[in-house]
């Protein structure tokens, strides 16, 4: 069972109960061959805190000695290790050696009678290079060997390996048939050689048309996925798990791992790494360590990406991910292209986008402009925002932030002598004045120069607002030329609030276009804050409805506001739709459970402002969803909505 703890876009961080324990996503499986413990489970628990590690049941199986002391004893005491145990099937070696005597239910069988926490179906391995028409008959028999292996499964979990080749469609028809069965992981198979040779774009083909038609409620692991360099870009893309065998075998040809790639230790003149192994000893003496040598590189190996895996997790916190991912993508030239190509699956990353972030827009190159916050609030501002009919528009350049206090006095003056509204040709594109606090126009950080292709793209997108919006006389901002051009073209003063203004936008950037005169009809007063000046609470008739937060300048929903929206929006607009029996306890102010979620509005997205209403459309609580509808359907544990308020009927 997975419950979802925090999260930044598609990725996450989770908590995965196994019947052994429980496992925190994202995380690092270290491989174990049995016939070759380097580092023991139990040394990797103490100096590692190894949650859960994999090892392969087809090695265990065909070696007399193993697999008499497995069927004996069990899995867990054949390696000494109490946590979760996953176990492969022989899949890669039946692909490397040839035909292995394997049947799909027999290793099924043998997963499950030795004790293995997380057995895996035997699927069939397809290679990169491999035809469509070959990759679609081994997909077939991978789909039915996992119906089969589901039926025989019993309590043990079950993984159930995504393949496909490198085709789109064949990856797409893998995840939706085995999101319809019974399985509990979903690992990323046939992914080994992309990594290898360095084809990480057509990994990121791989594994975006992969997840984005997986049951969003059970983890996926990247099978092999085991370098520190690439577990930020795919955990960018929603991976869960990953397998490394990697910190053996390159310790074993002299190799040290580190977050921007592998180096060979005789080419090191000192050790750029802070690993209890780099700290304790010179880059002389683990030359010559002699017999100690190959299990010290791989301590280091392992130190290096589990020290990986915890910087992803707090990106993820924090909600940096695409930025970290960015830089870490800078080290290799392929791992660039890769990035690149997540522009191809911006729709899909742009679902999970949240609404807001706690820290600010960093631009850090030309690829930033990419990011899926800036497409959601294009299209928002495209579909949602309602232009004043105003005879002249000024556009100012981009400065300070917020815009509106930089050109306070320049709006004075210009709105002295005409009727005019006001727009700032910013990083982002044309932006109106009055959404200036709104995330991420106020809350980033942009460079005074841009490149070409950004510049490019701001001018298209000022063609295509001036065709939209710009219906009277646009001048851009030169100073005093231009207020003798707005005196020039107007006969008398104009009419400029711009807190009315500002509600009215965020309202509808926010809840949907028209939501502003649903939510604004009667005498409207502001509260504000003392030291900045900035709206906090929104009044209509005295009746609290909105709060404007500081953080990101849009509102949290009150509950006069909940109630003006739920008798004015059809459902499922905004809503959220619960268990009537439960309904009660979040109308007591109880946070919404996903288990108990029945439906829910399929354009919401993490961060927003929800209505909580059961299966007869009763208002019952007002909250801020973490998750979007398939996922607050899929999740069987965790809290899908925090609730702010309960609301009793009027």
């Amino acid at each position: 069972m997975l419950e979802l703890r925090d999260r930044d876009g598609l990725s996450r961080i989770c908590r995965f109960k196994t019947r052994r324990n429980t496992v925190d996503t994202p995380n690092l499986l270290p491989v174990i061959n049995p016939n070759l413990l380097l580092i023991t489970p139990k040394e990797m628990v103490e100096e590692f805190g190894i949650q859960a590690l994999i090892t392969n049941s087809y090695i265990i199986k065909k070696n007399d000695d193993l697999r008499e002391r497995a069927l004996q004893s069990g899995l867990h005491d054949l390696l000494d290790f109490d946590g979760t145990i996953m176990t492969d099937s022989g899949t890669f070696q039946s692909h490397i050696y040839g035909e292995v005597p394997l049947d799909p239910l027999e290793i099924i069988e043998f997963q499950k009678t030795v004790g293995s926490d997380i057995g895996t179906i035997l699927d069939i391995f397809t290679e990169p290079e491999d035809k469509h028409d070959k990759a679609s008959k081994d997909l077939d028999i991978t789909l039915e060997r996992a119906k089969m292996s589901v039926e025989a499964k019993g309590d043990m979990l079950l993984a159930g390996t995504i393949q496909g080749g490198v085709f789109n469609d064949l990856r797409e028809i893998s995840a939706k048939e085995s999101s319809k069965l019974d399985i509990d992981l979903f690992p990323i198979g046939g992914v080994v050689p992309l990594m290898e040779k360095q084809h990480y774009a057509t990994l990121v083909d791989v594994v975006m048309s992969s997840k984005k038609h997986l049951d969003p409620g059970i983890p996926v692991h990247l099978f092999g996925c085991g370098h520190p360099l690439i577990f930020s870009l795919a955990a960018l893309m929603g991976c869960d798990l990953f397998d490394s065998a990697a910190y053996a075998k390159f310790a074993n040809k002299g190799r040290m791992m580190f977050p921007d790639g592998t180096r060979f230790l005789d080419e090191l003149q000192a050790l750029p790494c802070e690993c209890p192994v780099c700290s304790s000893h010179t880059v002389q003496e683990l030359k010559e360590a002699g017999p100690d040598k190959e299990k010290l590189l791989a301590r280091h190996n392992l130190h290096v990406s589990f020290a990986e895996i915890r910087r992803v997790r707090q990106a993820i916190v924090e909600g940096h991910l695409w930025e970290f991912t960015e830089t870490r993508c800078r080290n290799h030239p392929s791992l660039m292209e890769a990035f690149k190509r997540l522009a191809k699956y911006r729709d899909d990353l742009e679902r999970y986008e949240p609404l807001s972030r706690d820290l600010a827009f960093l631009h850090n190159s030309s690829l930033s402009h990419q990011r899926p916050t800036i497409s959601r609030f294009k299209k928002r501002m495209i579909q949602r925002y309602d232009q004043p009919d105003k005879p002249i528009y000024v556009i100012f350049p981009e400065s300070n932030k917020p815009y509106s206090r930089t050109h306070v006095d320049n709006i004075k003056n210009a709105v002295a002598l005409g009727d005019v509204h006001f727009w700032v040709d910013s990083y982002f594109g044309p932006v109106p004045i009055e959404l200036d606090e709104a995330y991420p126009l106020a809350q980033s950080m942009t460079p005074d120069r841009l490149e070409g292709a950004i510049l490019k793209e701001k001018d298209d997108l000022l063609k295509e607002f001036s065709e939209k919006y710009f219906k009277g006389q646009g001048i851009y901002w030169e100073g005093q030329e231009t207020l003798d051009n707005i005196a020039f073209l107007s006969s008398e003063p104009g009419n400029f609030d711009l807190d009315m203004l500002r509600v009215r936008a965020v309202a509808d950037l926010q809840f949907g276009k028209g939501s502003a005169d649903i939510l604004f009809q009667g005498q409207v007063t502001f509260k504000k804050s003392r030291k900045t000046g900035k709206i906090r609470n929104v009044m209509v008739d005295g009746d609290h409805i909105l709060s404007m937060r500081a953080g990101d300048g849009f509102f949290t929903l009150k509950p006069s506001g909940a109630r003006l929206l739920h008798k004015a929006l059809p459902g499922p607009k905004l809503r959220v739709i619960v268990d009537k029996e439960t309904a009660a306890f979040n109308q007591d102010g109880l946070n919404v459970f996903a288990k108990f979620v029945i439906d829910a509005d399929p354009e919401l997205i993490p961060g927003d402002e929800v209505l909580v209403v059961d299966e007869d459309d009763k208002l019952v609580a007002c909250g801020r969803t973490n998750m979007i509808r398939n996922e607050l359907i899929s999740f069987k544990a965790g809290i899908g909505i925090k609730v702010r308020d309960g609301i009793e009927p009027e």
